[in-house]
């Protein structure tokens, strides 16, 4: 019974697919000036782009309906977990969805909206898919398979990342008139995935059928794809683009998740282990303080989300995509060998297709959702932290200072997301945490530096057992903070407020610092980096009042 109501559901979820597609193909949006009402009423009459747009909106409702009822009758009576979250999980993108589409019609919200708003829909409706194929009889009469038998994960997921971001361009495309190149160059990227995915399922009849109708859906997409872009303004063409579009991002997720099942799918907890939460949640903070320093005038919701979202998935992917290079080491350490690589809970093949998918995601939502400088220095700090800093660890001691680079880069990408170029101010916020990173990491450092020898790592505690040096350069990076925290004072950048604030926590992390340094022990290096862990916030938060008291 409840197969069948997520199937109607799921039914439902293209249909809505398709009245957006008449929508924008009608250029119908923004037809109604309220919202959720249409004129101040449910029954507008239905002349003009009223007509497609109030059906979208009517269509919306009952999915969002329908998908409520599923969600609680599945958190009632299903016993899987994940699949009852992918039940919640499809009912938050609904709503997500529908505040963006109304909030665009009350705020005027930028076309960088409607694309998310867009792509909303195609992932609304993929996890529609996905979630009736795991309640179908098929799937719950758990079929036997033979593990060895099964093709890798890996070129099922970046089929599936390559179509997505192909639906990205398109979406973007669709909505701003430009992009042609990048969308015609994702089609062919599509091409190629799909044809790899062909000949490597070829000796694998269970997959077969599946990758047929991919092949199917892709022919169709390229001819409407074709006469979308040679007969222009033909509604019904351009409405099918997009909903065979959504039919083969669905069809390739249901491929992935079929596959991952016959490899044995993992808890989600795994895949949160390896985006190291901790350290990508920092990197979010600071990129979240070096957007609203940046801003000039009224902030732009959707850039916010957009330098938060891009940062979140960047580092997420920077995370796993380090343990896989560093999986060996991992293994050697007590503090690592726990993790999911060393461990054994999940193959390398399956993180590295999870780290490649999240960066590739967080580049294009950063690139496209604020501009292209926020993109470039998340591409510089993703690089020079796996093929610099990551390998430099094994070499020299210097590898820490290297490290500090991209870990000082967080602000500099959200204050090129809000403000769209790079001014003293936000080198000045590199420069403090490029130097808190220093001392906070060395001593971390002490306390496992022979974890680190084991590994093999270079760090400076490691090659400095005595910790004369360790210990002078964090005094000397301590010191090093107090003046460089007040320049934006000196500067003219920011007034009494974080003036107090940054003397009186610059002091109190020298005097810790300096503490740490005589005493030199496991304890007072723990303290210091308790201490660290607050002075960034605390800064951070006096900067930010400071400049709204101004």
């Amino acid at each position: 019974m409840i197969y069948r109501f997520a199937l109607f559901t799921t039914v439902m979820s293209f249909l809505l697919i398709i009245a957006g597609g008449l929508v924008t193909s009608t250029g119908s949006g923004l037809s109604v000036p309220d919202w959720p009402l249409s004129y101040g009423t449910l029954f507008p009459p239905m002349v003009g782009g009223i007509r497609f747009e109030h059906t979208h909106r009517m269509i919306a409702g009952m999915v969002g309906l329908l998908t409520l009822i599923l969600a609680i009758w599945l958190f009632v009576t299903e016993p899987r977990r994940s699949v009852r979250w992918l039940g919640i999980g499809a009912f938050g993108l609904i709503v997500l969805q529908a505040l963006l589409g109304g909030l665009t019609v009350l705020w005027q919200l930028p076309p960088a909206v409607s694309v998310l708003h867009a792509c909303l829909g195609q992932t609304f409706f993929a996890t529609m898919v996905v979630l009736t194929m795991t309640l179908s009889p098929g799937w719950m009469a758990k079929i036997a398979y033979s593990p060895t038998s099964f093709p890798s994960a890996r070129l099922p997921i970046l089929t599936t990342t390559v179509l997505y971001a192909q639906l990205i361009l398109g979406a973007i495309l669709r909505h701003t008139g430009s992009g042609l190149g990048y969308h015609l160059s994702g089609a062919l990227a599509v091409v190629g995935c799909v044809i790899l995915l062909a000949l490597s399922t070829h000796q694998h009849p269970h997959f077969k059928p599946n990758v047929r109708l991919l092949e199917k859906l892709l022919g169709t997409q390229l001819i409407l794809g074709g006469l979308t872009f040679f007969r222009r303004g033909a509604v019904l063409i351009s409405t099918a683009h997009v909903a065979v579009g959504a039919l083969l991002l669905s069809a390739c997720a249901s491929l992935t998740v079929r596959v991952l099942r016959s490899r044995g799918l993992r808890p989600l907890s795994i895949y949160l282990e390896l985006t190291k939460p901790r350290l990508t949640s920092l990197a979010v903070f600071m990129a979240l303080g070096g957007f609203l320093l940046g801003c000039v005038g009224s902030i732009d919701p959707w850039k916010l989300f957009a330098a938060v979202l891009g940062t979140l998935l960047v580092g997420g992917g920077a995370g796993a995509l380090n343990q896989v290079l560093e999986q060996d080491a991992d293994a050697k350490m007590q503090r690592t060998r726990a993790r999911p690589l060393p461990s054994g809970r999940i193959d390398p093949d399956s993180a590295l297709a999870f780290g490649v998918i999240l960066c590739v995601t967080g580049l294009l939502v950063l690139t496209f959702g604020t501009n292209p400088l926020a993109g470039s220095l998340a591409v510089f700090t993703l690089g020079s932290y796996l093929f610099l800093y990551t390998p430099m660890k094994r070499r020299s001691a210097l590898c820490t200072l290297v490290g500090a680079i991209p870990g000082a880069t967080p602000p500099l990408i959200g204050w090129a997301a809000s403000h769209g170029s790079l001014s003293l101010e936000a080198w000045l916020l590199f420069a403090i945490l490029f130097l808190w990173q220093l001392p906070h990491f060395l001593a971390i450092a002490w306390n496992f530096r022979q974890d680190y020898e084991r590994a093999g790592f270079k760090m400076l505690p490691v090659l400095d057992p005595a910790g004369g040096l360790t210990f002078r350069q964090i005094t000397l990076y301590c010191l090093a903070l107090v003046p460089v925290s007040l320049l934006p004072c000196a500067l003219g950048f920011a007034g009494w407020v974080y003036f107090l604030g940054a003397l009186v926590s610059s002091l109190v992390f020298l005097s810790v610092g300096l503490l740490t340094a005589r005493v030199r022990s496991a304890d007072s290096a723990r303290r210091l980096f308790l201490v660290s862990l607050l002075y960034l916030p605390s800064l951070m938060m006096t900067m930010t009042l400071d400049r709204v008291i101004s």
